[in-house]
């Protein structure tokens, strides 16, 4: 499409100058706008001038065929490109179309866009030409003042300042948060009166010059404190300020201010305050301390120097555990803190300082959490006192009292003490203990052939070796003379296994002691002779425990000295037989020949016997039968239990699996007793799994039988466990109910099947009132929990009726079978 009449070509022949009016019109052009175009009467574009901005992403090629609303856009609706069509429809000219179109950077580029039509020589329409405009920095620049304008009178109506215009001393402009300072429901009341009738008498001619001043000079005036009067002619204290400012055209005065008359009241009370607390403190303790919310001093008053030996430049910016105190641990420290993140008061915590010149200081220091006035945690503050003085007095009168002179350990009295304390705690917790009463052979003679200060040197020898033989825990005390006594604390419950732990680290004592000591230039042996008694059994009193251990070490004198001896000469004995038996267990379990597993049955009320429970016994080729009472105990505290018990589980799923082969067994259900310390293994949910899948039995007839001890410890843990055992198949009973500590909150949690009343419970069901009561309140818990309850122990018909009509139908006990081997509760299986 040709270009019309007045329009010059785009690039004219080099040889031929340019008419005067196209080089005027070009030249015009260039200077209102960026770029001219035309279009044809389809409104493609045909030409495009090569002056389109450089930010364009298309090129002026890029136009040519195409029309406006199909190229690349933004920022026009549908409707704008409808009216646009509808203008150029009516060949009318159309003025500053804005539009956005695509920018090289990524972004867009807003242009305006004019045109008129272009008629040819005849009159008929050809198309529109015209000219564009990059607009984009106006149109930034016009909603940067949209923006400003909507921030600025958001911040003038929010502000929390209250803002005055006023114009000739009168108020013209308020903003809310100066109506409520002078308290006006309306800006109204305010509105047109006098500014001066809200300033304060007492500043009315200060206020007054400085609002002349802003006036007459245009001066800023700086913020200072002074008085305003509320509608209610109420005085306020308030904060201002003034600036002049143009407001409607004209000269106005902009005063700004904010009500403290609550930070007034509080800075009065605080002073008050401020005063007594200094008062106090100065009465009450040495120094004074604040710490900020990462417990930092950031303040320290007072003779905090010489009651710490610290500098306060040495604590400035420090926590009180990254300086150099001396008596407290990592674990202290860690506790202290923990007091410290709650936000908690502490008192009295003694700290030990050393300064330079290595001189020991003693503090007491108290503290209390500071909050802000909207409860935000800002530090702690508190006091400190210099008790150098006391603690050194305290412990010289320790000392004196409670500690053996020569060798620094406890003396008699610290150790009956300490003594009294173990006692009543192994009461109260059923714990054991042990004592062993030292005594050093032919001390006397050393004594009265090297003198006593050779005598004093081995005494020390013999407390510092001593030390090494027990734990932190365990006390070691000289009683006088060569006598010493060694307290050992927390041993197992189980009398025998705490005789044997006592009787291993009075065999380390003996060899501890036999090793030979330099005395006097040369080398010396000495030997120790060692008397053991028991604590925990039944209550008893320090003098008769000394008593026990000093006739027990008599023993050991008797026996030939540099030996030990339990005070209960059946005692030793039982300890020796436990060591073998354990011995022998250990050999057992290697193969498993020695093992076998008897079947009791269970029996439901028609007599029908629905299956059985495993018990493990021992044949021991030398001992013969070993029941479990003798063996079992003694393998849970030995760790003996988890190869037991594995191979009781693994035996009892091979017998599930050979009993699914007979149409007359397939329907029994096997119980396997489980311990705590069996549950208490990570991978035993795995090995239950695998003795089910390696044997091939359904898990739905294996059922694992719990004690109420086991859910004493980890009972979370263990609920996990059996959820996930549940999971398989697997069914759970608890026996012995009503013996142990189960809670009923935790047997709601429990995926159990059965409740096992109790043989104790059951013995005397007929005589007993109690135990009748008990037994009906475990049948009645079963039956509201849904689970099935049987009775341990049934020896006789009228202890099975009775169970029945309490609405217990599962028996278990002499009256029917004593537990037997497999092959004779196969044939007595089939026999019923």
């Amino acid at each position: 499409m040709n270009s019309p009449n007045l329009v010059p070509p785009a690039q004219p022949p080099q040889d031929l100058p340019l008419p005067a009016s196209e080089v005027r019109f070009r030249a015009l052009i260039e200077l209102t706008s960026d770029w001219y175009w035309e279009q044809d009467a389809q409104y493609r574009f045909v030409h495009v001038s090569d002056t389109i901005p450089s930010s364009f992403r298309l090129k002026a090629t890029d136009f040519i065929g195409h029309a406006s609303w199909e190229l690349p856009h933004a920022g026009v609706t549908q409707d704008q490109w409808m009216s646009l069509r509808a203008l150029l429809d009516a060949r009318h000219a159309f003025h500053e179309f804005e539009m956005q179109r695509p920018a090289k950077d990524g972004g867009w580029v807003w242009i305006s866009v004019s045109g008129v039509p272009t008629m040819d020589a005849q009159g008929a329409f050809k198309g529109y030409c015209g000219v564009g405009r990059d607009i984009t920095q106006r149109k930034l620049a016009e909603q940067h003042l949209r923006d400003s304008q909507n921030q600025y009178q958001e911040l003038v109506q929010w502000a929390p300042l209250g803002l005055c215009v006023h114009h000739n001393g009168r108020i013209v402009y308020v903003n809310p948060a100066a109506m409520r300072m002078w308290g006006a429901a309306t800006a109204t009341e305010l509105q047109g009166t006098r500014f001066q009738s809200r300033i304060h008498p007492q500043f009315l001619q200060s206020e007054g010059a400085r609002i002349q001043a802003i006036v007459d000079k245009g001066q800023h005036a700086p913020v200072r404190q002074a008085k305003y009067l509320r509608v209610d002619d109420r005085a306020i204290d308030v904060e201002t300020q003034g600036m002049p400012i143009v407001y409607g055209g004209a000269p106005a005065v902009l005063i700004s201010f904010q009500d403290i008359s609550a930070r007034k009241q509080t800075e009065t009370t605080l002073r008050d305050s401020e005063d007594r607390f200094r008062i106090l403190t100065q009465l009450s303790s040495d120094w004074y301390w604040e710490q900020d919310v990462q417990h930092r001093f950031v303040m320290l008053s007072g003779a905090v120097t010489a009651s710490t030996g610290l500098s306060t430049l040495d604590c400035i910016g420090k926590t009180h555990w990254e300086l150099p105190s001396l008596n407290l641990t990592q674990q202290d420290w860690a506790r202290h803190r923990q007091v410290l993140e709650s936000h908690q008061e502490f008192r009295d915590l003694e700290i030990r300082w050393p300064d330079a010149a290595g001189r020991m200081h003693w503090s007491s220091v108290s503290g209390a959490p500071m909050f802000s006035a909207t409860g935000v945690f800002r530090g702690y503050r508190g006091v400190g006192r210099d008790v150098t003085a006391q603690k050194l007095a305290a412990e010289q009168i320790h000392r004196l009292a409670f500690y053996d002179a020569l060798t620094g350990l406890p003396n008699r009295r610290l150790l009956q003490e300490q003594l009294k304390k173990t006692l009543q705690l192994n009461s109260r917790h059923r714990l054991r203990g042990a004592l062993l009463f030292i005594d050093l052979d032919n001390f006397k003679t050393l004594n009265d052939t090297l003198g006593h200060d050779v005598g004093d040197v081995l005494l020390q020898q013999v407390a510092g070796r001593l030390g090494t033989c027990v734990r932190e825990t365990d006390t070691v005390a000289r009683l006088g003379g060569d006598e010493f006594v060694v307290v050992l604390d927390d041993l197992s419950e189980d009398a025998l296994d705490a005789a044997s732990q006592a009787e291993a680290i009075g065999k380390k004592i003996l060899s501890t002691l036999n090793a030979p000591y330099r005395l006097a230039g040369r080398e010396h042996r000495s030997s120790p002779s060692i008397g053991i008694t028991l604590m925990g059994e039944s209550v008893q009193s320090v003098d008769d425990l000394l008593k026990q251990a000093d006739l027990a070490m008599y023993q050991a004198k008797a026996a030939g000295r540099n030996t030990l001896r339990f005070f209960d000469v059946a005692m030793q004995s039982e300890v020796d037989s436990r060591v073998a038996m354990e011995s022998d267990l250990r050999d057992g379990l290697q193969g498993g020949e020695e093992l076998e597993l008897h079947f009791q049955p269970m029996v439901d009320v028609q007599g029908r016997i629905i299956g059985a429970e495993a018990l493990v016994r021992w044949q021991q080729p030398e001992r013969g039968l070993v029941m479990p009472a003798d063996f079992i105990p003694l393998a849970e505290t030995t760790g003996l239990i988890l190869p037991l018990g594995k191979w009781v589980l693994n035996t009892a799923c091979n017998q599930l699996a050979l009993w699914a082969q007979d149409p007359r067994m397939a329907h029994l259900t096997l119980a396997v007793n489980v311990s705590a310390r069996e549950l208490r293994e990570p991978d035993f949910v795995a090995q239950v799994a695998k003795a089910l899948q390696r044997s091939g039995a359904s898990a739905q007839r294996l059922r694992l039988e719990l004690t109420e001890t086991v859910l004493v410890h980890h009972v979370e843990d263990i609920i996990v466990k059996m959820g996930e055992l549940r999971q398989l198949g697997v069914g759970f009973s608890l026996d012995d109910f009503g013996t142990g500590y189960s809670s009923l909150s935790y047997l709601k949690q429990l995926p159990l099947d059965l409740l096992k009343i109790d043989h104790s419970f059951v013995r005397d069901v007929l005589n007993d009132p109690n135990d009748a009561a008990i037994a009906r309140t475990i049948v009645g818990l079963g039956k509201s929990l849904g689970l099935s309850v049987v009775a341990e122990g049934v020896e006789t018909q009228a202890q099975r009726d009775f169970l029945a009509d309490i609405g217990c139908f599962i028996y278990q006990g002499f009256l029917f079978a004593d537990p037997m081997p497999i092959e004779d509760f196969n044939a007595f299986v089939i026999q019923a």
